[in-house]
């Protein structure tokens, strides 16, 4: 028998606390699909957070929503949504080394974040089992059954979730406001677990409430220092405090993209470039065997840091000083004599992270 007209089950079937997930054949299309119901009526309520949250999506690191069907069986009107089918196994506590693999997960999942935030959402239930690996490597978010719309109708009056990945404020007596902080806490404590050393015993009990100071120092030794204390941070109990996940995802990029940059400036035919392995150039621009202005530039494996200045440069009008960083496409101007200038362009090839 075809559900809806267009899908044949297989069979397979993954029942979690709420749902059943059953594994279908879209017969229109020949692909494979999930079909995903809850099991008690009065859980409609969640099944339509899901669909609303996921039609506003669309991101390579969340699961797709494909169709919304509904069909009747012994008496009874059965709801589904039809998600895209991910061949892969969620992530696991204790996964991952401390090295770029690690760090290359963690870049996927705060995407995905980044986008479901940047869409209104509040996931709200952010943990490994509901983060999945397709036999490719991509990462993507699942389960949308606690997402609400910020603005709209992001407050409960009961904590649920599972208690290491709830934020602080999900916790509190009565009718509470959340915002999309309350995922950047979670992601916090996903890093944290994803590490082999697994989920901290801290994150289990939460007593005290408060984060240990030297939560991620001592538990992600070798990770990078910036990354480390941006995490620590996601995890203070004041919503407000915390970064956004633009921030941790910025922060984890330049970790990702370090040494591999490059640029070029030309002066007076003479080309300086400056990458990994040739880290300084100093453009001098000299008449009559006198120097009238020279740029010393530093590549730091992140930026063109200037580190000292001879007469007056400017990078698009606005003069240089010891300390500037120079933007990632400029005109210089170098002062000659008087009011002349000699102008060259600056160019930085500006690598992105891409899964």
């Amino acid at each position: 028998m075809l559900i809806a007209g267009r899908y044949e089950a297989t069979g397979a079937m993954n029942a979690g606390g709420m749902s059943e997930a059953h594994q279908c054949l879209d017969v229109r299309l020949k692909r494979t699909v999930i079909l995903k119901t809850l099991r008690k009526e009065q859980e409609r309520r969640r099944l339509a957070d899901e669909q609303k949250a996921l039609l506003k999506m669309r991101s390579s690191h969340v699961v797709q929503l494909l169709d919304i069907v509904s069909f009747e069986h012994a008496g009874n009107e059965i709801r589904c949504l039809v998600l895209e089918y991910i061949e892969g196994v969620d992530l696991a506590e204790g996964q991952f080394s401390i090295g770029e693999e690690y760090l290359q997960v963690l870049w996927q999942i705060a995407k995905g974040l980044k986008e479901i935030h940047e869409a209104g959402i509040v996931h709200r239930d952010i943990k490994p089992d509901n983060l999945r690996r397709d036999k490719e490597g991509l990462i993507k978010i699942i389960d949308f059954g606690l997402s609400r719309e910020v603005g709209i109708d992001n407050h409960t009056h009961a904590a649920m979730g599972y208690l290491p990945y709830m934020a602080p404020e999900l916790l509190k007596n009565g009718p509470v406001e959340f915002s999309t902080a309350a995922d950047v806490y979670a992601y916090a404590v996903v890093a944290l677990a994803l590490s082999s050393n697994g989920l901290p015993i801290w994150c289990r009990a939460r007593r005290p409430m408060d984060a240990p100071a030297d939560m991620c120092v001592s538990h992600l030794a070798g990770l990078d220092p910036v990354v480390v204390a941006q995490l620590q941070q996601c995890l203070l109990t004041n919503p407000e405090e915390r970064p956004t996940i633009d921030e941790v995802l910025h922060s984890i990029e330049r970790v990702l993209l370090r040494d591999r940059h490059r640029a070029r400036i030309v002066t007076a035919g003479v080309v300086n470039e400056l990458h990994s392995k040739k880290r300084t150039a100093t453009p001098t621009i000299s008449t009559g065997g006198t120097v009238r202005s020279q740029l010393a530039v530093e590549y730091d494996g992140n930026d063109f840091m200037v580190r000292s200045v001879i007469g007056n440069v400017y990078a698009n009008n606005r003069i240089l000083k010891a300390g500037s960083k120079l933007p990632p496409s400029c005109v210089l101007a170098f002062n000659t004599t008087g009011n002349n200038y000699y102008f060259a362009t600056f160019d930085i090839s500006n690598p992105e992270y891409m899964v």
